[in-house]
């Protein structure tokens, strides 16, 4: 059965920073397993023990908590009610969805009812002694999120929050909220209550966060990890080299990888850290030692590498190029210039579809160039 040791070093990472800061956001390219990372602390805050976790994929599993709750753990008490409440951002996400707010009544034309959100219900349910709350906010930075969090904003920090006791300090920041008639009535958030978020910061469909609103979060930074990678395709943790014609499954596995890795060096100095493509997005299914399954394993992840490049440097035609090794007589890609209304004009020509060979070559080159 699972132990206090299986908890993985990220996970460990959080839930300390939960413990101390109350609110953390998980952030990186995509593809690093934010997600994976929040069912993984959710799973591990109820701390069920002798259950069975897993991630709602199936493919991973999550180990479920066993034995005494660890010392350094958000609100470590055995007789602790745990609780979790989960919610999605979106651009229609509003205070009233979140905290507290008038909804039209059903079924009573021109009546209202105070609605609770859900960061006010996980916040009265840790309120209540011997309770503590987890609320689990993904895409964190698709909707209005200062908005949302609204005047709950000023009591977020850990100094700011009513302790355990109920007693208020010279430090418990109260803020107004709605009653349940709808008069104003002041609230402060409970010590037991954390927040845990996750965001994608190269997201190019939203603006990004309010730096006063970061400040009161810890942030928590994946990073593509090729060594997961290579170890997904049943690799050496060593790059071995390539040769000119692949003859086995790992020799297409081992072009994958290494051009990853260079393609997201490229990224990270064309665009910056948060653009480059986590290792999670090229572990759609198991890697099979057939040849034949190799080359279908590698012909999706390099659609999704490319899609990624294109979104990423999206019309900067020169920097798909240098990545695509255009201008390289060996590359199966090729960089036209031509004039259109006095103005050079670039296009990348090339199959849609590299065959095998084509796509192993390419791969190779791109690694090893």
């Amino acid at each position: 059965m699972p132990t206090e040791a299986d908890i993985s070093p990220d996970a460990r990472a959080v839930l300390k920073a939960l413990a101390t800061r109350k609110n953390v956001i998980i952030t990186g390219p995509p593809g690093t397993g934010k997600s994976r990372l929040l069912n993984e602390v959710r799973e591990l805050f109820q701390w069920k023990q002798g259950a069975t976790g897993s991630a709602p994929t199936g493919r991973i599993p999550i180990p479920a908590s066993s034995g005494p709750i660890p010392p350094w753990f958000p609100s470590p008490d055995q007789d602790i009610t745990r609780a979790v409440f989960q919610t999605v951002f979106d651009q229609n996400t509003k205070y009233r969805d979140f905290m507290r707010g008038l909804v039209p009544k059903v079924g009573e034309a021109g009546a209202f009812v105070v609605t609770n959100g859900t960061l006010y219900r996980a916040a009265v349910h840790a309120g209540h002694d011997g309770n503590a709350a987890l609320v689990l906010v993904d895409e964190i930075n698709r909707g209005p999120a200062v908005a949302a969090f609204g005047s709950a904003l000023v009591g977020l920090e850990a100094d700011k929050r009513l302790p355990t006791d109920g007693t208020a300090t010279e430090t418990t920041q109260f803020f107004e909220i709605l009653g349940d008639g709808g008069e104003h009535e002041s609230f402060a958030l409970p010590h037991d209550l954390y927040i845990l978020a996750a965001m994608n910061e190269a997201d190019t469909s939203v603006e990004p966060l309010d730096v006063a609103f970061l400040r009161r979060f810890h942030i928590h930074r994946l990073e593509p990890q090729t060594n997961v990678l290579r170890e997904h395709l049943g690799l050496d943790p060593t790059p071995a080299p390539l040769p000119e014609t692949p003859s086995s499954a790992e020799d297409y596995y081992e072009a994958l990888a290494q051009a990853f890795t260079k393609i997201n060096e490229q990224v990270l100095l064309g665009r910056g850290q948060a653009y480059q493509l986590g290792h999670g997005a090229l572990m759609h299914a198991s890697a099979e030692p057939a040849v034949g399954a190799a080359q279908e394993y590698v012909a999706t992840a390099w659609a999704t590498i490319r899609g990624h490049i294109d979104e990423v440097f999206y019309g900067n035609t020169r920097a798909v190029s240098d990545v695509l090794r255009a201008e390289n007589s060996k590359s199966v890609y090729s960089l036209e210039e031509s004039t259109f209304a006095g103005q050079t004009v670039r296009r990348i020509s090339g199959p849609l579809r590299p065959t095998s060979e084509e796509l192993y070559k390419l791969l190779a080159l791109i690694a090893t160039e």
